[in-house]
């Protein structure tokens, strides 16, 4: 394998896994492969996002939103999806997603943190499929879920304040919130997390459409 062939083969798809190469390549030898890796990317014509996933140089990623789909299963929540939405004026830190496996933080050294908080498998819903650059798509939560998503993982925290937490927030609900989803969702979370069901209650009142 060259880098000509290698760049005619994903020019669909600037953005790869080493898996994506071995299934390209399959009559190469694996570590043939990495190394020709190894060695383009020290040339700089790839860069290495994290282990085991590349872009090609030459390529500008116009949103780094895609990049949280890419690196793991998840879909973006919490501070970053409500931002995005307009609900919070403050812009996160860094992207975060949540994922039905652990909890993990993957720091890149051109595109920021993303962080990706564990949540159960039957909370991993409400999502949408947004298309961005080439062929690629990121998957973001509704703005509902994004701050059931927010209350429930800052209810396991010891400082979470219920009552006053959306002074800090500075939350900003529109008429198309839909408020019901909160309240429905709200049954499939264990009574014993009063902080979280606490802040569903707080913010019903408060925000009583």
């Amino acid at each position: 394998m060259t880098y000509f062939e290698l760049k005619k083969k994903l020019i669909d798809y600037p953005i790869f896994k080493i898996e994506d190469v071995f299934k390209w390549f399959p009559k190469e030898n694996k570590r043939t492969l990495i190394f020709q890796l190894s060695i383009w990317t020290k040339k700089g014509h790839i860069e290495r996002l994290r282990r085991g996933v590349y872009k090609f140089s030459d390529y500008q990623i116009k949103d780094i939103s895609v990049l949280s789909s890419f690196f793991l299963p998840s879909y973006i929540s919490c501070e970053t999806a409500l931002n995005y939405y307009g609900i919070i004026p403050d812009i996160p830190f860094a992207t975060t997603s949540v994922v039905t496996t652990k909890t993990i933080t993957i720091k890149t050294k051109n595109y920021g943190l993303f962080i990706y908080h564990h949540i159960k498998p039957e909370l991993f819903f409400d999502y949408l499929k947004i298309d961005s650059d080439f062929l690629y798509s990121y998957k973001i939560a509704t703005p509902e879920k994004a701050l059931f998503d927010f209350l429930y993982l800052q209810s396991f925290k010891k400082n979470f304040d219920p009552e006053n937490c959306f002074k800090e927030m500075r939350l900003d609900i529109g008429k198309s919130f839909k408020m019901n989803n909160l309240k429905k969702w709200q049954k499939l979370v264990s009574l014993k997390n009063k902080k979280f069901h606490l802040s569903i209650d707080n913010l019903l009142k408060k925000y009583k459409k």
